[in-house]
């Protein structure tokens, strides 16, 4: 946890960029994180996303390990706040998988 709240959104921005760049698919895009799964209501934290246009909730949790994501706006939304550094091979898989 205190990782993840610790992460600058440079450091969030170069991974997410890396992501994208390696899959082939998404956009980075700022985001806005809600630490503490909702125990601080109202308290947001900046962060970055990978957006994807349109609904690919499916898809990613059916990947293994799944991937959680939500979508606002008609697009997905993976925060990179969310995800340990260790697992990016396995969402930048996922978002290659997705693109097809």
């Amino acid at each position: 946890f205190w990782r993840m709240v610790a992460a600058t959104t440079t450091d969030l921005r170069a991974r997410a960029d890396a992501i994208v760049a390696t899959a082939g698919h998404g956009e980075v895009v700022d985001a806005e994180a809600v630490p503490g799964a909702g125990s601080a209501p109202g308290v947001t934290m900046p962060s970055v996303a990978v957006r994807l246009a349109g609904d690919h909730l499916a898809a990613l949790r059916a990947a293994t390990p799944p991937i959680v994501g939500r979508v606002r706006d008609g697009a997905t939304l993976l925060d990179l706040r969310s995800v340990d550094p260790a697992d990016d091979p396995h969402l930048t898989a996922a978002l290659r998988a997705a693109r097809r």
